[in-house]
């Protein structure tokens, strides 16, 4: 079965990935919005973090 990532989806794995053991909430949060130049709401990280562990990664 395939799994296909969204960009957002992708943009936070990218980020857990390169933050490390310092991947949590808000330093995500913080990192994608220097690296895309956008708000990010906690929510809609925490909803694509949920969707992704719903994935399997």
């Amino acid at each position: 079965m395939k799994t296909y990532l969204g960009e957002f989806e992708e943009l936070v794995l990218l980020t857990i990935a390169a933050l490390d053991k310092e991947a949590y909430g808000v330093s995500i949060q913080q990192d994608l919005e220097v690296r895309c130049n956008r708000s990010i709401s906690i929510g809609a990280l925490h909803s694509t973090i949920t969707r992704l562990e719903e994935k399997g990664f």
